[in-house]
């Protein structure tokens, strides 16, 4: 603490807590930590016994004061991405474009990654009836609805054409 320690930064009185003027003043039985005193300072700090460095890993302890270092996973899961990973920056999803993709979307197809993104092709919803409402849901596709009213069903020798189903009878 501030006042553990004197103006030249060294430690003043070690009794206090936190004060310290040798790494062994630092112990605190904590196998998955280095016990350091900080000359500047002369504070105790406790960084991680485990750490590799490497970014590309999950650094772990435990209670015997075993490390492990689990190499991470940078799959963002996305098909637009190309996943890798450098031990000094960690995980670079860096865009892509030409691959194939799918964008979740009903309403497109032949889809592609274009510049990180993932997109394709309007899909066109005609079924050829005039009796129904052509539309596309991006969950379920084209959607061809039945209306109701008059149409021509284009057969000269019938009269009073009329929607019904979703044809023209």
């Amino acid at each position: 603490t501030a006042d553990s320690c004197g103006e030249d930064g060294q430690c003043v009185n070690a009794a206090i807590e936190g004060c310290c003027e040798a790494d062994s003043a630092c112990a605190d039985a904590d196998p998955c930590t280095i016990d350091l005193c900080d000359d500047s300072t002369g504070e105790c700090t406790h960084p991680s016994a485990c750490d590799d460095g490497n970014l590309c890993t999950a650094d772990s302890c435990d209670e015997a004061g075993t490390c492990t270092h689990e190499l991470s996973s940078c799959d963002d899961g996305d098909a637009c991405t190309n996943d890798s990973c450098f031990p000094s920056q960690g995980c670079i999803n860096a865009p892509t474009s030409g691959g194939a993709c799918d964008d979740g979307n009903a309403c497109t197809t032949e889809d592609v990654c274009a510049a990180g993104n993932c997109g394709g092709s309007e899909v066109t919803c005609d079924d050829g009836e005039v009796c129904t409402q052509d539309s596309c849901s991006p969950d379920e596709g084209c959607v061809f609805l039945p209306t109701l009213g008059a149409c021509d069903d284009g057969d000269a020798c019938t009269e009073n054409d009329i929607c019904a189903n979703g044809s023209c009878l």
